[in-house]
């Protein structure tokens, strides 16, 4: 078990690359770091990474018994899977309208077989989101990046160099400043995307896509030291489905649920309604002991 907090996608992004479990949960489930409460949108949600879905199940379970979330119903302790069978709306194109390539859809498409054999119903469903998220999601990087090159002392205390940030923060803070003018629609569109991936989720219990575009690149392929605008549009690319949950708030899982023809995991990212991340382990639950995936010990 490893800690990780996600602000666009760094529990599950992680998890998919390493044939990981990673369970972002609901905003407000657990304490928040004293510069995550502060954010004008709450993105960042902390949590873990695991090898198993007991083990991500655990630290829910004893997480909530050190600090239970009074405005979220409980998640207690999963042991397995639930009753119920669910409708899964499917995602499989990425709302940045980058192609998911053919080794990751093939993934999902398995996934698929194997949720109707279990006797879920999977049908497409529109993106959650509307077409502006994806430049207001990036603007709202940008805004973070910016305000740490600004502030940063006062954040980091008085030893703060802005010049050694990496290229990419000075980017995206060079991106804000020529955009900056955008930044009060930006924040009031993010702050009421609960209500759009709400109102897509009264017809679905969960949400199915890819983790990511594409397969696990090379080291290196998102190295800081790439030419801003280069790496900018690689990751608008490669990171295309995680954002919305973080902007929404809602809860979502990565699952290693199959292998590259290089023998690198690929996942897929089950995601449900704002406080419901027991739906979210009940159903991670049944998948595991229906296929289960390679382990690092294995």
């Amino acid at each position: 078990i490893a800690h990780a907090n996600d602000g666009g996608g760094s529990i599950r992004i992680p998890a998919a690359c390493c044939g990981l479990v990673g369970l972002k949960p609901t905003r407000g489930r657990f304490v928040d770091g004293e510069m995550a409460r502060t954010l004008p949108v709450r993105i960042v949600s902390e949590g873990v990474v695991t090898r198993s879905v007991r083990d991500t199940a655990h630290f829910f379970a004893g997480a909530e018994r050190y600090q239970a979330s009074r405005k979220l119903p409980a998640v207690g302790l999963v042991e397995g899977p639930g009753n119920r069978r669910l409708r899964v709306g499917l995602v499989m194109d990425s709302i940045t309208g980058s192609p998911t390539c053919a080794e990751t859809r093939a993934t999902v498409e398995q996934t698929i077989a194997l949720l109707e054999s279990l006797g879920h119903r999977v049908e497409p469903m529109p993106l959650p989101v509307k077409a502006s998220f994806v430049d207001d999601f990036s603007d709202y990087w940008g805004f973070l990046a910016f305000m740490v090159s600004r502030f940063g002392s006062h954040t980091f205390g008085k030893g703060f160099d802005a010049t050694q940030l990496d290229g990419l923060s000075k980017g995206l803070a060079e991106r804000f400043r020529r955009r900056g003018w955008r930044a009060p629609l930006v924040m009031l569109r993010l702050q009421r995307t609960w209500q759009q991936y709400a109102k897509a989720m009264r017809d679905y219990d969960v949400v199915l896509s890819p983790v990511l575009a594409h397969v696990t690149p090379e080291l290196g392929y998102l190295n800081p030291s790439v030419p801003f605008d280069e790496l900018f549009q690689r990751m608008m690319d490669y990171v295309s489905f995680t954002p919305m949950n973080n902007a929404s708030g809602s809860p979502a899982i990565s699952l290693p649920m199959g292998v590259s023809v290089k023998g690198l995991p690929i996942a897929v990212q089950f995601s449900s309604a704002h406080g419901d991340e027991r739906t979210l382990l009940e159903l991670a639950f049944e998948i595991e002991q229906a296929r289960p995936w390679r382990r690092i010990t294995d």
